[in-house]
């Protein structure tokens, strides 16, 4: 319970999808007379509901656990978690920080996004694991960011960006990434591969180089391997 309250359950409509159908299938097996064509279906239903809730609980933990390691972190960073949530990236760099780098975290807290999602729960995290020095919280917009022009030399954000809607929002949205990042500053995005597509195409457009997309293997899969999370790193041109 403590992992989930921590990080929340990202995508809660489809676990419970997922879990539901599977739960479903069980009393239409009875009631058919115990047809094996439905017992398979609640497996296969309660299998895939499982793999969504490893990607959501442990298997993005671990992605961004491989990825920080290649990102150079010195006193000199200052970093922007967009859509930082409970905060779990927010963290991860803020705890490998060195003494002068600083990691500011936004969010507009939706629960529908991501369960038990709130800035006082994320701010207490942050004074118990004594990193108020290392890292702030507040409430913003990604699609009008509170910061002044290339405020930031590293931009991430986690499975994030998608819930904005339409596409003109999520275009808007990587304009302003665009805009506080300072030239040669970095961006590592984590979300669903199709939007990762579209990153890629509007940061060309936007002039990053250096785009690189890549996979996560079953650590992102939510339910299956047809819907992906993929990684987007780039660089910022000028």
């Amino acid at each position: 319970m403590k992992t989930i309250r921590e990080n929340g359950l990202d995508g809660v409509s489809g676990l419970i999808i997922l879990y539901g159908l599977g739960l479903l299938c069980l009393p239409v097996w009875v009631l058919t007379g115990f047809h094996l064509a439905w017992l398979i279906a609640a497996g296969i239903y309660l299998i895939l509901g499982s793999i969504f809730l490893h990607t959501t609980l442990v298997g993005k933990a671990h992605i961004w656990d491989r990825l920080l390691r290649g990102v150079p972190l010195d006193k000199h960073t200052r970093a922007l978690d967009i859509g930082c949530g409970h905060g779990l990236v927010m963290f991860k760099i803020a705890q490998r920080l060195p003494l002068g780098g600083h990691i500011t975290g936004i969010d507009i807290w939706r629960q529908l996004d991501q369960t038990n999602n709130s800035q006082s729960a994320v701010e207490r995290r942050l004074a118990v694991s004594e990193l108020t020095q290392e890292a702030t919280v507040q409430t913003a917009d990604m699609r009008q960011l509170p910061f002044a022009d290339q405020t930031f030399n590293l931009v991430v954000s986690s499975l994030a960006i998608h819930n904005v809607k339409p596409k003109a929002g999520r275009l808007q949205s990587l304009q302003e990434i665009g805009r506080v990042l300072q030239p040669g500053g970095r961006v590592v995005l984590v979300d669903l591969g199709f939007s990762c597509q579209e990153y890629k195409e509007a940061l060309q457009r936007l002039g990053f180089t250096d785009i690189h997309v890549s996979g996560n293997g079953p650590n992102g899969w939510w339910g299956g391997p047809w819907m992906p999370t993929l990684t987007l790193r780039a660089t910022k041109l000028n």
